[in-house]
């Protein structure tokens, strides 16, 4: 990796910040949306003296590629140190602040090859795909170092397994231990395939393991203290019933058993998680879905193997999503508060401290949310971002509780003012049910206005949900900048709103799944935000199908569709789960819906359809069959986009390719203006 120094990136993207360039009035223009963003991926390590980031070069010929960056915390007069990437074909797509000058760096590159049916690659001829891994430096970012893969002994394993280990190793730093001095914990890939738990000595590099997976089976909660696996889970094939076992320790050192009240029905979507043990009682705290409809906090005590039957954290409209503790040495593990899946991710604050410094900076920023990066013991310096659905995330150090200072934001270059806020709202499906959906209206738009144009865009998944906040995808704003209104249907089959809402997809894709979309774009009209005749289905992946099936559909509501990595196959999404007897019988049927391609003679109106051409998730191949049998019947495009894989990041080249195609079929062909 060559290194070099960015002198003045503080103060230079704090007065980029200051003077944006782009009039609220005037759509977004897609550089600004598909150029690297200026500051990202930012933390700070568990010592409070070094923040690391992501940044988008500003000067030399490779702009297209982010730049690693370390500060020095105790003297920010100092420039960063960074470092770009080697070679023409590496990225850095992420990177995290550790402790004693380490740092964990995220890394992909393109790969070709044979990979032998390996995790999503082809089992016959080559596949092209992404390889992605983690490496640990310093913060000279001279070495770097891969501890997360263990290969042992290579003899006998044949090259295309050593790359499939290669490329399906998923290790990674799974906690700073921020109370330990030396270690770390980390994850890491054995030859068999099976994932390892152990610490890592920073100092001497040195791996002590902890925890063996195995087959379905692998290790859940660690002490954050000192790395000790306290749970593990599995499922357990033998059985008759497809059920997800949990083992806890009934205290440290103690071994790992079965505890049969936390065993739950996976073919029921009933889930299960540990997700913290107070130190002083010995209790663990469970997120779990099993006695309700929303997800629920229950404690459970492995002494007397009894689960209290009383939640401790429930929401009436959301489901629970997990506990905020301290890293503060002095009240280490001591529970702040409740978080909860609402149209963003929002808190029920416990300790009125922490909370109303949240709360405040929220308030005073105007800012939908603001997470605390990094604090010391007594707050005197606090590092943080805030961001909402209309302001891409500022990064800000708040010194002595009165200072403050910006330190960087993600798009300083977009002007924020006239972007539009998303909404939280319900709309009613055909037969009744109620849909949560997330609604950003057209910028500038006010109430009273003549109806307009809207796009209908569903997520991917199924088996999924949208979040509010800030668009990584660009997506909303491009197409809001542009006039038109956003809804965000949260579909029967959509996770994260409820047991109900989930199961109600079943078998439904394409079917009532789908209705719940035409839904959506009859509320937009009946609501005065659309007009009839300007309406959009765009959708990626699972959402590429929902825009196909709008295609096929006859009478549909859209004037025209947009399929990004889509299938038109509906059995197409179980290709991932087949390999198993619990994935074929327990989940395959619920995956399942109507073969859309079956259904082109119905199709009336244009469709733009584009695809990957490394999309291992859902080959392009898939896009190509739904667009040569489509294109028979109606006005077809098909793009293909260069080496873009299934899911974020892409590269700018792939945004500036994919926006500007969208936006030249939505006035084209389209004919919306």
């Amino acid at each position: 990796m060559r290194t070099h120094r960015f002198w003045k990136l503080v103060s230079a993207t704090a007065s980029a910040f200051a003077i944006a360039h782009v009039s609220s009035a005037e759509p977004i223009p897609i550089e600004d949306i598909a150029r690297l963003p200026a500051m990202t991926s930012v933390s700070v390590s568990t010592d409070g003296k070094t923040m690391v980031a992501l940044i988008g070069p500003s000067t030399g010929k490779d702009t297209d590629r982010a730049v690693i960056a370390a500060w020095d915390l105790t003297d920010l007069s100092k420039p960063p140190i960074t470092a770009a990437p080697d070679g023409k074909e590496s990225e850095f797509i992420g990177v995290r602040a550790l402790k004693d000058g380490k740092v964990e760096v995220y890394v992909r590159q393109p790969f070709t090859g044979r990979l032998s049916g390996c995790d999503e690659g082809n089992a016959i001829g080559t596949t092209r795909t992404w390889t992605r891994k983690a490496l640990l430096t310093d913060t000279t970012f001279k070495k770097f170092e891969e501890p997360f893969i263990n290969l042992g002994s290579t003899r006998g394993i044949g090259k295309s397994t050593e790359d499939c280990i290669r490329i399906t190793a998923r290790g990674s730093v799974t906690s700073r231990l921020p109370l330990d001095p030396d270690n770390v914990l980390i994850s890491r890939i054995n030859s068999d395939f099976n994932s390892e738990v152990g610490l890592l000595n920073l100092k001497t590099s040195a791996f002590k393991s902890l925890y063996k997976g195995s087959g379905d089976t692998g290790a859940g909660y660690t002490d954050p203290a000192d790395g000790e696996v306290m749970s593990a889970s599995g499922v357990d094939e033998k059985r008759k019933s497809f059920e997800r076992y949990t083992q806890l320790k009934a205290a440290k050192g103690a071994s790992l058993e079965d505890h049969d009240a936390l065993t739950v029905d996976e073919s029921a979507l009933q889930e299960m998680s540990v997700i913290h043990r107070d130190r002083a009682t010995g209790l663990y705290y469970v997120l779990t879905n099993k006695f309700s409809d929303k997800k629920q906090i229950f404690t459970y005590d492995p002494a007397s193997r009894v689960l209290n039957p009383e939640p401790v954290f429930a929401h009436p409209d959301f489901d629970a999503s997990g506990i905020v503790t301290s890293t503060a040495t002095n009240d280490f593990g001591k529970i702040l508060g409740y978080a909860f899946d609402a149209d963003v991710t929002r808190y029920e604050w416990l300790d009125a401290e922490y909370g109303g410094i949240v709360l405040g900076l929220e308030q005073q920023l105007k800012a939908e949310t603001v997470d605390i990066i990094y604090r010391n013991d007594d707050f005197s310096l606090i590092i943080f971002s805030a961001s909402g659905s209309n302001m891409p995330a500022r990064y800000y150090l708040l010194r002595d509780r009165s200072k403050l200072e910006l330190l960087g934001a993600e798009r300083p270059w977009i002007d924020t003012k006239g972007l539009s806020q998303t909404q939280f709202i319900n709309y009613a499906a055909r037969d009744g049910r109620a849909l949560p959906a997330l609604l950003t209206p057209r910028q500038g738009w006010k109430e009273g206005e003549a109806p307009g144009k809207a796009v209908v865009l569903p997520h991917g998944g199924p088996w999924a949900r949208d979040f509010g906040g800030w668009d990584m995808s660009g997506w909303v704003p491009f197409l809001t900048s542009r006039g038109y209104t956003v809804l965000q249907p949260q579909y029967r089959g959509s996770v994260g709103w409820g047991m109900d809402l989930w199961r109600a997809g079943d078998a439904q894709f394409g079917y009532k799944a789908q209705d719940d979309k035409d839904d959506g774009a009859a509320w937009l009209v009946s609501q005065g935000y659309a007009a009839p005749d300007k309406m959009v289905m765009f959708g990626y992946s699972y959402g590429g199908y929902a825009a196909m099936a709008a295609a096929t559909r006859k009478d549909s509501p859209y004037q025209c569709a947009i399929a990004g990595a889509g299938y038109g196959e509906s059995d197409k999404i179980n290709i991932g789960i087949d390999s198993s007897r619990f994935g074929r019988m327990a989940i395959g049927s619920k995956l399942s819906g109507r073969d859309v391609i079956k259904d082109v003679a119905n199709a009336e109106i244009p469709i733009l359809i584009y695809h990957g051409d490394r999309d291992v998730r859902v080959p392009d191949t898939y896009g190509k069959a739904f667009y040569n049998a489509i294109r028979k019947y109606t006005t077809a495009k098909y793009l293909n986009v260069p080496d873009m894989p299934h899911s974020l990041p892409w590269t700018p080249d792939q945004q500036r390719l994919t926006l500007a195609e969208i936006e030249k079929f939505l006035v084209g062909e389209c004919g919306l203006n």
